[in-house]
């Protein structure tokens, strides 16, 4: 029998909370998806052509298919062989960790790579290298790319075989591509061939990406002595030369700036995604998160202010917002630097309040400037304890001026410190292209991630360019745009296959070490550079000499002759056993740079701010790093392509994202608008979008629209990193090239673009729509200045539960008997930046499929947490909240009472856990679920390919080996028909009891171990990757425990519980396990805007004297509506009512 939850009303004024345009104007088809009980097409696959009737028709051919040349079709025999000789450490079934290292361009991520039998199956942050940072002793933090950079490893489109050729004309003549396959010696044996005639290095050169590490650059020092003449040259479209510009103006050298962000009572994010993208990194995350978290008496929460033209989660996080054209952000910089008293900078034209439109001077409103003096007001206040901090897309004035400006405010060597540019300079890919047009290169070396056919800027003619050099050899992951330009393509080895080291953001030096055999023996950068050189060099086994499972040149010589330099340590064998245990060289972090401030070479540098404006009436185009894609590296990774994105919701592609004023400028037709019209964007997200023409500098690019609320009028922002034309399955089609309109004058901010419409339309998957609930006050959030007044108000916000005895107690909390673990968790709306990669974590640990595309947009996606977005206010210039929501593991669960044959139960923990091979697949529980946190498997996504989802029988079936191999074995992969939810990562649950139990077991009886587990110890995936400590989970029965500590006591009404702690639809008495901490606003009431901020929530109500909107809109009679009184003395009952059945479906 399905309960028909009768959510109360909304109110008719003050705050609305709403997920998209649609859920915000309340249109037909927004209704349709938050009533539906299953997503698009659950029921019968409408668009698909398969009713029931088709289904029979279908299963009819499948029948005599089986009698027609498919009878004969078994599965492979396979043999179980065991072990001759165990290797170490390894127990079946057991994990390992080992330490290693991510390399990335602003720093390598220490890891922890869990392997089952030698095979990798999840990364993790490492503890040992955060712990000095004020990270959680028990985990270490990580993020959405080293999650999904397992995928990669076991990618079954990876580059694999050695290949020789390259253009040749065919007998038609025409020219194509031919390519031999070779061996990996053959290969090594050519190489050593070609080195041996570079000569003085005349006509040698290289193209790498951004590397940290200290071997490379050893190496690369030894090409530059053995062939002076040889060019090398580093290329990264996401790069900081703009940073590093202003660094050398301002202290006369490139250095890299580590701020301390605990330290900081103020931050100004000037176009800076510092929270969401990685310019901050975890150190970032973690400093502000602490910040958040400072709300008791004596302690200073951190305020943050954003200036940007692209709603960033950095931008949602922040507690006030100047929504603005990114090419006004360096006018915004220069006016606050005027309101700082800094001379000698020009002084930004402001226009009178009324005549904005009039006034065609480039310059900021009256508006602005007020929101920039209440800004430097505020600065002025916490002079030494803030931060001004900017994005790597602003040129480098806009960097000069925060140099001013932290100057000016007593930040440099109190909230900030610097350590010296570790890499050393390079020629630039401009440079390398002059050369090789001039016939100067007649042999390029293209390392790792360096794909110029793609990504190059296309005033380059990189093509042309590369076309004039006799030799290129190509290193790569995969086969790419470039890989058409190669003579050689060579396999390179995933970071967990190879041996290499790197530099981590704040200089400390860290070791990359393999967890497994490189898969398709595949070269490191490093030995490739060995081999060049001729440090290594091949030797022939000898006839007598034992067979070797390494690959010639394999082991860790390279990266040992660089520790030897930089441990400087007596003792090497010790050393460097310890430095591949921990991962990282204790206390080796990089001195702090002296910051001789020059203001003169500063000022000179700031003065240009003004160079970038739009013309009246035009637009500008931004670029930005794909959240999913980053430059196009990973492409062809399903995860990241379904990992929605953390602003737009938008999956498998990429849009040109607008403001709905320029919308409406457009011609857009309104989103909001009836459902016969045509709709916006972000519609039922099978809906077609138009597309337009972006022209800059002449060259164009056809791209659909995506219309977002707090994107700034005029801006049109552009993700890179899609429209690969070389490229998976996975990765082939998705999205719109942006690089094609990509130079090197403007790499990041074009304000001259134009814009026009085609009569073209194109379907995007957005998934903001997807799962919605019903019901009242689901995010909640207050001021600072309300939280100090009223610090429980979140426990009084929309309904609440009276306090009526409850017809049956829940035998599972009885008051002194804490024998049994209770496992709940708590998330912290305060400090959740709704990054995403918690649902990364999830989906690697817990084998989560991918299902495609056009899955998506039935909204059949798989992940077991999802992130709503929530926005509130004007349409143009919304506040944002994030919020997390998988499985509740409610004690009163309504799934478990409607399923038939007892699939989903209850434990003894409080686990609302799921029996797969009992699942029959009626969805009652995702139907009773108020939730919506059930996924039902439609398809056999792990057995199919996702385009072949429909093709019944004639599909190929079975999963590629590789990808077989990223599973955790520890958690059942299932299958088409059964449904599935977050577990709490039962399996890590598991594992600790029976590693406690051992213990147990095996202590002396003299000193006896308790058979619970230690408070702390059972870390879930999802917190266990969050920087911002945003998710707590462990036993709520445990008084030692942080989860607990949060709660309050299970046995005492929660007694000590975090005021802010609250529980999702608390009124329908489904009694979550999992409960949210509301979200607080640290408000300057001097900010235009910040009266809305700081207005008292509509849906509070005063527990001490009543009243509230929610006493205007139903009966107010004790017992009879479920509103949220208290009893008369203000005292919270000690039961309430059970949810019960008010209607059958």
């Amino acid at each position: 029998m399905k309960r028909v939850f009768q959510h109360p009303p909304e109110t008719q004024t003050g705050r609305k909370y709403w997920r998209s345009l649609g859920e915000q104007a309340d249109t037909p088809e927004f209704r349709t998806w938050l009533e539906r009980e299953f997503p698009a097409g659950h029921a019968q696959m409408e668009n698909d052509g398969l009713s029931r009737r088709n289904f029979l028709r279908l299963m009819g051919a499948s029948v005599a298919l089986a009698g027609f040349g498919l009878t004969g079709c078994r599965r492979p025999e396979a043999y179980v062989v065991p072990y001759t000789k165990s290797p170490e450490w390894i127990i079946p079934g057991k994990a390992l960790q080992y330490a290693t290292a991510m390399p990335r361009r602003r720093g390598a991520e220490p890891i922890l790579a869990t392997s089952y039998e030698g095979r990798p199956t999840k990364i993790d942050g490492n503890h040992l290298a955060y712990k000095q940072g004020g990270f959680s002793k028990n985990y270490g933090p990580s993020d959405s790319f080293a999650q999904i950079s397992i995928l990669d490893l076991y990618d079954p489109e990876r580059a694999k075989e050695y290949k020789q050729g390259g253009k040749v004309i065919d007998a038609d003549g025409k020219e194509v591509v031919k390519f031999e396959t070779k061996d990996n010696v053959t290969f090594i044996q050519e190489l050593e061939k070609l080195a041996a005639t570079f000569g003085d290095g005349d006509g040698l050169a290289f193209l790498a990406d951004a590397s940290n590490s200290p071997t490379r650059d050893r190496l690369r020092g030894e090409i530059e002595k053995k062939f002076p003449k040889v060019i090398w040259a580093e290329y990264d479209p996401v790069e900081d030369s703009a940073e590093l510009a202003a660094s050398r103006a301002a202290f006369g050298d490139r250095v890299i700036f580590t701020p301390d962000w605990d330290k900081a009572d103020v931050v100004v994010a000037l176009d800076s995604d510092y929270l969401g993208g990685e310019e901050g990194g975890h150190e970032a995350v973690r400093g502000w998160a602490n910040g958040r978290r400072k709300l008791g008496k004596g302690e200073t929460m951190n305020r943050v202010y954003a200036v940007e033209g692209r709603l960033t989660p950095t931008g949602g996080m922040a507690d006030h917002r100047l929504r603005i054209a990114s090419s006004k952000v360096g006018l915004v910089a220069l006016h606050l630097a005027g309101k700082l008293g800094i001379q000698g900078l020009p002084t930004v034209h402001v226009k009178a309040k009324g005549k904005e439109t009039e006034d065609k001077a480039w310059g900021l409103t009256d508006r602005e400037d007020k929101w920039v003096a209440a800004m430097a007001e505020d600065l002025l206040a916490h002079k030494g304890k803030s931060i001004v901090t900017t994005g790597f897309t602003q040129p480098a004035a806009v960097h000069a001026l925060a140099h001013l400006i932290n100057n000016a405010l007593g930040n440099f060597g109190a909230t900030i410190t610097a350590i010296k540019h570790p890499r050393p300079e390079s020629k630039t890919i401009a440079e390398l292209a002059a050369a090789a047009k001039a016939g100067k290169v007649k042999t390029l070396f293209l390392l790792n991630y360096a794909n110029p056919s793609y990504t190059a800027p296309v005033d380059l003619e990189w093509d042309k360019a590369i076309a004039k050099v006799p030799t290129v050899v190509q290193l790569t992951h995969d086969i790419n745009e470039s890989s058409n330009t190669a003579n050689w393509i060579v396999p390179a080895a995933h970071y967990l296959e190879s041996w290499g080291d790197a530099w981590g953001r704040n200089g400390t030096y860290m070791c990359t070490q393999p967890m497994i055999l490189p898969l398709y023996n595949g070269l490191s950068e490093i030995e490739l550079l060995a081999r060049i050189l001729g440090i290594l060099k091949y030797e022939a086994p000898k006839a007598d000499a034992p067979k070797s499972d390494l690959p010639p040149g394999f082991g860790p010589q390279l990266v040992q002759e660089t520790f030897k330099t930089i441990s400087k340590g007596t003792d090497f064998a010790n050393d460097w056993t310890q430095f591949v245990h921990d991962g990282v060289l204790a206390n080796s972090a990089a001195p702090k740079a002296p910051l001789a401030f020059n203001a003169g070479e500063a000022t000179k540098l700031a003065t240009q701010a003004l160079a970038l404006q739009i013309k009246p009436g035009g637009y500008e185009v931004v670029f930005y790093p794909g959240p999913s894609t980053d430059d196009g590296r990973y492409n062809n990774n399903g995860w990241t392509h379904e990992l929605p994105d953390p602003i737009t919701k938008l999956t498998w592609d990429n849009a040109a994202l607008i403001s709905p004023a320029t919308a409406t400028r457009l011609g857009v037709p309104d989103r909001r608008a009836p459902i016969d019209e045509t709709p916006w964007s972000d519609a039922e997200s099978a809906i077609p979008v138009p597309v337009f023409r972006i022209t800059i500098d002449g060259r164009t690019l056809d791209i659909p629209v995506l219309v977002v609320p707090g994107q700034a009028d005029e801006t049109i922002s552009i993700a890179l990193g899609y429209g690969r034309s070389v490229v998976g399955n996975v990765g082939i089609g998705t999205g719109r090239n942006a690089y094609l309109i990509r130079s090197s004058a403007k790499p990041w901010i074009c304000p001259d673009a134009g814009i026009e419409k085609t009569s073209d339309t194109y379907v995007l998957a957005t998934t903001q729509e997807h799962h919605v609930m019903e019901g009242r006050a689901l995010v909640r959030e207050g001021s600072l200045d309300f939280y100090n007044k009223h610090p429980d108000f979140a426990h009084n916000m929309g309904i609440q539960l009276h306090g009526n005895k409850e017809l049956y107690n829940n035998p599972q909390l009885v008051p002194g008997k804490r024998d049994i673990h209770q496992w709940g968790m708590v998330i912290d709306l305060n400090s959740c930046t709704g990054c995403t990669a918690c649902i990364a974590a999830c989906q690697a640990e817990n084998n989560i499929p991918i299902v495609g595309k056009d899955q998506v947009m039935r909204g059949r996606e798989m992940h077991w947490l999802r992130m709503d977005r929530y926005y509130q206010g004007d349409i143009n210039d919304p506040t944002v909240l994030s919020q997390p929501v998988g499985c509740q593991q409610c004690e009163n669960a309504p799934c478990e009472t409607v399923c038939p044959v007892n699939a989903t139960i209850h434990s003894e923990d409080g686990l609302n856990v799921m029996a797969y091979n009992r699942c029959i697949g009626t969805r009652y529980c995702a139907n009773n679920c108020p939730y919506k946190a059930r996924r039902f498997n439609f398809f056999n996504y792990n057995e199919r390919p996702i385009k072949e989802l429909y093709y019944g029988p004639l599909a190929q079936k079975g999963s590629p080996e590789t990808i077989k191999m990223q599973k955790n074995p520890n958690v059942t992969v299932r299958v088409r028909g059964v449904m599935e939810k977050c577990t709490f990562c039962v399996q890590r649950i598991e594992d600790a009891k029976i590693t406690q139990l051992t213990k147990a077991r095996v202590t002396n009886a003299s000193a006896p171990v308790s058979k619970l587990i230690p408070a702390d110890t059972v870390v879930a995936a999802c917190q266990q990757v969050c920087a911002a400590e945003a998710i707590v989970f462990g036993n709520i029965d445990d008084p030692n425990s942080h989860v607990a500590k949060l709660r309050g006591d299970p046995l005492h009404d929660n007694k000590g519980a975090d005021p802010r702690n609250y529980e999702l639809l608390h009124y329908l008495n489904t009694k979550p396990r999992v409960t949210y901490q509301a979200r607080i606003r640290n408000v300057n009431a001097k900010v235009p805007g910040a009266e809305a901020l700081l207005a008292t929530p509509e849906t509070w109500h005063d527990a001490h004297h009543g009243g509230g909107d929610d006493h205007k809109e139903a009966g107010h009679g004790h017992g009879n509506d479920g509103h949220g009184h208290k009893d008369d003395h203000g005292h919270k009952p000690d039961h309430a009512p059970a949810a019960q059945p008010q209607g059958a479906h």
